[in-house]
């Protein structure tokens, strides 16, 4: 070898040393940042913000697996805010946790086993900090992708199309013959390396850009496969890991060629900084390597969505178990639900309370009969309605409930509250409105009860109509194989429903012209009426509210409305 051919030779050397180096330390201290905000973020409420493009592909996991299953419908999971919910639980550091967290809360479970199961995982994460930080880290190193969920990115693996294996294969011989030449003749060798690789360039991005999607799909796929080797590596030697670092082993056994050949994916997360990535995408375009490569990952991979779709349960199993630790740390007080079956279907719950409320005020009842609540506008009746409904969901998805005690059957979970009139169908608000009461009344015919909350029924049309159909649909809820919370301003209901249903309100105090909330439930009917002299403190003219007051008075002792 000549002097300068040694030059070139240690000039390159000289670079690939450099960019090891970079990459190690560039790795290190990743792993540091995130082990820093693990500690800080732990227990506390979590500040990743989302657009709205971001936050609707999180769904699509849960979208493409609610078939065949009970599930959390649209009308129910907004009614009771429930993507509130799911950001105060989401601590997720991967797009496969944040995904199988989402697909969790909207299916509930009806097996207490798995739901005791990801209790002990959360509450082993929790007492175990070592264990807790080097999953999240590994998690965080994993990443998310902005624009696509990971769910689309695997659900296009099997589109991938085939391509011939013989251009790459001729690229990167004509740049071994190449370079073999630069070693003999360096002159000759220089000319001969500028021509194959402007060869090469050209026909890499002629097939390159028909696979490029698929290149990012693939590179999901070695992180699954890569970062589910890793967790299998933390599980050994405990024994409630145990499990979850067999299912890990085994799947990702299956998918060897992929882990070896990841390092040639440059869109992987686990890149240590932009030098390396720019370096290697030099390297991909000369040689067609990633082409060739990616053509055996994707004929190992083709035939294997089911074995990746288990792969990617199970990490969100674990990732599930760190949100739940996290969110158990972060409020003021929770408890294990308790679940039973008994004839008459019944819910109790004490000191329970709104999560996303500041300063809740915790309400406690026992009911083994359907409920209907009174009170004023802003007394606390919806929101006394979310917080059960809430409360119900988390008990049977993460086993945790914001609460003293909670004690329940098996639910399914249904809403009618904060509906809208459609424009986009041209639907008025009461025919929203009774579909949405419809959807509830079939639902009880199955053979699992169901849980439903429906908030000033029938609102969308006259007083004399919605007393009386309102009366006989809840009246239709009592007795069977359903457990009703209702709520509403008319009085007549209380008296109408006494007997089938039991009577709770709230109050409000309204004294030197002011007006003040409890947010206290009590028992039985409101007593309170106070609607209109609220008008008093609003400065409406006294005669207006006299006159009120006075015809009020005439209705309740007559029964007839009259000017």
């Amino acid at each position: 070898m000549d002097k300068e051919t040694a030059m070139y030779v240690g000039f390159f050397l000289v670079v690939c040393m450099f960019l090891f180096i970079q990459s190690v330390i560039a790795g290190r201290r990743q792993r540091q940042r995130l082990k820093v905000q693990i500690r800080e973020q732990w227990g506390k409420l979590p500040r990743r913000e989302y657009t709205l493009e971001e936050f609707e592909k999180i769904s699509h996991y849960f979208e493409r697996r609610k078939g065949g299953r009970s599930f959390i419908d649209d009308i129910t999971w907004n009614d009771l805010g429930m993507d509130d919910v799911f950001l105060l639980l989401n601590t997720a550091d991967s797009a496969v946790g944040e995904e199988y967290l989402y697909w969790v809360l909207r299916t509930p479970e009806f097996d207490k086993t798995v739901l005791e199961e990801r209790s002990a995982l959360a509450d082993f994460f929790r007492e175990h900090r070592e264990f807790r930080e080097e999953f999240k880290v590994c998690f965080g190193k994993m990443g998310r992708r902005r624009r696509v969920a990971l769910s689309d990115y695997i659900g296009k693996l099997s589109f991938i199309p085939s391509f011939p294996k013989w251009p790459h294969v001729a690229a990167l011989g004509l740049l071994a013959a190449a370079v073999g030449i630069f070693f003999i003749k360096p002159v000759y060798g220089v000319a001969a390396l500028i021509g194959v690789i402007v060869l090469n360039l050209i026909t890499y991005y002629k097939y390159k850009g028909d696979m490029a999607v698929y290149f990012a799909c693939m590179s999901q796929v070695a992180d699954l496969v890569e970062y589910g080797g890793r967790l299998a590596d933390l599980s050994a030697g405990e024994s409630i890991l145990a499990p979850y670092r067999e299912l890990l082993k085994e799947d990702c056994k299956c998918f060897r060629e992929i882990r070896r050949h990841a390092w040639i994916l440059v869109d992987k997360s686990d890149v240590g900084g932009n030098l390396v990535k720019v370096v290697m995408d030099y390297l991909c375009m000369m040689t067609h390597l990633d082409l060739l490569l990616f053509r055996n990952m994707a004929e190992t991979i083709r035939h294997k969505g089911q074995i990746l779709e288990r792969l990617m349960e199970t990490m969100g199993r674990l990732e599930l178990a760190l949100c739940i630790g996290s969110f158990r740390d972060l409020v003021e007080e929770y408890c294990l639900p308790v679940f039973h079956e008994t004839p008459e279907k019944s819910l109790s719950c004490e000191a329970i309370y709104h999560p996303l409320v500041e300063h809740a005020v915790a309400n406690s009842m026992r009911t083994e009969k359907p409920v209907l609540i009174t009170g004023s506008n802003a007394s606390g009746k919806s929101t006394f309605l979310k917080t059960i409904g809430i409360g119900s969901i988390l008990a049977q998805t993460i086993y945790t409930v914001t609460a003293a005690s909670y004690e329940a059957d098996f639910f399914r979970i249904y809403s009618s509250m904060a509906l809208s009139d459609s424009l986009e169908t041209k639907e008025s608000y009461y025919m929203v409105e009774i579909k949405s009461l419809k959807r509830i009344l079939d639902a009880i015919s199955g053979e699992t009860p169901v849980l439903c909350f429906v908030d000033e029924v029938l609102r969308g049309t006259n007083t004399v109509e919605r007393i009386s159909a309102s009366s006989k649909i809840l009246e239709s809820m009592a007795g069977k194989n359903v457990l009703c919370f209702a709520a509403t301003h008319d009085i007549e209901l209380t008296a109408l429903l006494d007997g089938p249903y039991e009577n709770y309100h709230f109050e409000e105090q309204v004294e030197d012209g002011d007006v003040s909330f409890s947010y206290r439930l009590e028992a039985g009917r409101a007593k309170s009426q106070n609607a209109i002299r609220l008008l008093g403190i609003m400065g409406y003219d006294e005669k207006i509210i006299s006159a009120a007051e006075e015809m009020a008075e005439r209705f309740v002792e007559t029964g007839e409305w009259r000017l």
